[in-house]
């Protein structure tokens, strides 16, 4: 059996006389089985090439082999090219006609000439298979735009297509249809159908496809692997399009020797947190002093600090307290890490925390052994890089020092942490959007929020987003997300422990350059929830989990 399916030689076509072209000398072959992604700017020429695949639009110039027979444009090869290639248009108002769903599934295998007991049967199962039995006598004009999709797809798959395309699936559908239209996808692929699919979003193409097919200008600029045709910058830049999250990430992470560039390239974050979880770093340490009497145990709660101590209350008190219910047999000591604040306090409500050291000398004068540290930090950043430091200079003075780790280290705290917000806002319905301000670092580890709001979409999330104040992603990559999404209504909430200074001035305040401001100036009607993550049952409980696991690291 021939290996090609499908293939196109030099390729033109033109919508106007010629002036133009919209195919403009286009060479591609695609192999059996494969799923394809076509990408490019608008205009680029993906459409106008389907079209020519399933015999709508007829090249003016150039030849298409279908199993290694030219076209025939007669009425019978068309015919039979539309049994065995099929396509389902970004809009199925445009593929949509009969009265009803089951006449309209059941249109495209009759006119093939097949026996109505037997039409019946393939009806039956495509109905079954695609999930349609609730809404199958439903008129097609009164489905919600996931259900005309699933019909579309119906109308080709009932027909046993050896190709299918899908010109942008996702187009116009909420998270839950996009999600179930990917399922779909993914269960023709699993079936052997060759599947041809344009679409505009560079991370589920890196994951999905096989091979990618870069258009420009009319030709195939790059077709190869979705590793090549993403690593090609060049070729990306060309295209108007960014590069795969992942592949950011983790060109970021290498160049700063935190992952080797000798590992192989990830096409998916899940790959992508594995190698981060694989990094070596010690989290427990122990002092040269010999134990000559009674374990005495403590965890030393860090946190960055706030000086509204209505949010302190509900936010750094909350985990405190949780942590002491939780692990009754230790001592419970607080330490702030922000100079300013500390400072601050002591100077306007003579109220005086210790820092880390002055936390660490306590400890050592209260007779404890064992400390744990556990940090309130949202990530690995540039304060618990410091934080350590400052445990670590009193090492002699204690049996041992085990670190907890920060909120968002491995993957199954993400996941934790996507639950809890997800669980806090549950109401929020899908034409309205929650903007969660991070604070951003220049620390390597600010790559996590950028992964952490891909992962939201990946979950089916697409109203979710997450930006920082001082880095990656910013106020104007958010703002240029939201305005593609176009929701009625965007809800602002911060991604810190506690509701302080950042959200309440940078995040929600009257100044112009606030996000609240920025929001609105663009059309958006805005509000916003000064609420920090200390105040969700679900983050306190990830802290408590990560001093369990630090308890255990001092067990070994």
């Amino acid at each position: 059996m021939n290996d090609i399916i499908l293939k196109a030689e030099d390729l033109y076509f033109s919508y106007d006389d010629e002036n133009t072209h919209s195919l403009n000398g286009l060479s591609l072959s695609i192999r059996r089985g494969k799923k394809v992604a076509f990408m490019g700017a608008n205009g680029s020429g993906k459409s106008t090439f389907f079209l020519c695949c399933n015999g709508i639009n007829r090249p003016a110039k150039g030849k298409l082999y279908l199993d290694g027979e030219p076209f025939d444009y007669s009425r019978e090869g068309l015919l039979k090219l539309r049994s065995k290639v099929g396509i389902i248009f970004q809009d199925p108002d445009n593929q949509l006609f009969s009265a009803s769903v089951y006449q309209e599934i059941s249109f495209g295998i009759l006119n093939l000439g097949v026996s109505e007991e037997e039409a019946k049967k393939e009806v039956e199962n495509v109905i079954d298979y695609l999930e349609i039995t609730p809404f199958r006598h439903k008129p097609t004009h009164a489905l919600s735009g996931g259900q005309k999709k699933q019909v579309s797809i119906a109308d080709i798959l009932v027909m046993h297509p050896e190709i299918i395309i899908l010109d942008e699936p996702a187009a116009a559908l909420d998270p839950r249809h996009t999600t179930m239209v990917n399922k779909i996808v993914n269960q023709l692929t699993e079936n052997g159908i060759t599947v041809l699919m344009a679409t505009h979003d560079v991370n589920y193409a890196l994951e999905w496809a096989d091979e990618i097919a870069l258009f420009h200008e009319g030709k195939v600029l790059i077709h190869g692997s979705p590793l090549e045709v993403f690593t090609n910058h060049t070729a990306l830049a060309m295209t108007n399009l960014e590069q795969p999250a992942v592949l950011q990430l983790f060109e970021s992470l290498c160049k700063k020797g935190i992952l080797k560039p000798s590992l192989p390239l990830p096409r998916d974050l899940k790959t992508l947190e594995g190698y981060i979880e694989n990094i070596n770093e010690k989290t427990f340490y122990g002092g040269s002093r010999l134990m000559n009497r009674e374990t005495n145990k403590a965890i030393l709660v860090v946190s960055f600090g706030t000086s509204y101590e209505e949010t302190r209350k509900v936010t750094i008190d909350a985990i405190e307290a949780d942590i002491a219910q939780a692990f009754p047999d230790h001592k419970i000591y607080r330490a702030w890490t922000s100079k300013m604040i500390l400072a601050k306090l002591a100077k306007r409500d003579n109220l005086i925390i210790p820092n880390v050291k002055e936390a660490m000398e306590l400890m050592r004068k209260d007779g404890i052994t064992d400390v744990i540290v556990q940090p309130t930090h949202v990530i690995n950043g540039i304060e618990n890089d410091l934080m350590k430091e400052d445990a670590l200079s009193y090492q002699e003075d204690f049996h041992s020092i085990t670190f907890g780790t920060p909120l968002l280290t491995a993957e199954e705290d993400n996941l934790a942490v996507i639950q809890s917000i997800v669980d806090e806002f549950s109401a929020l319905p899908e034409d309205e959007v929650l903007v969660l301000m991070g604070h951003g670092t220049t620390h390597y580890s600010n790559a996590i929020y950028a992964a952490l709001d891909y992962q939201f979409k990946d979950h089916g999330y697409k109203n979710f987003f997450l930006g920082t104040v001082e880095a990656y992603p910013s106020m104007e990559s958010l703002l240029r997300m939201v305005k593609e999404y176009q929701p009625k209504k965007v809800v602002l909430a911060p991604f810190m422990i506690v509701a302080g200074d950042h959200a309440r001035n940078d995040m929600a305040s009257d100044d112009p350059d606030s996000w609240r401001c920025q929001f609105e100036k663009a059309g958006f009607a805005v509000s916003s929830v000064l609420k920090g993550l200390g105040e969700y049952p679900g983050i306190r409980r990830l802290f408590i989990r990560h001093v369990k696991d630090a308890i255990a690291l001092q067990t070994l």
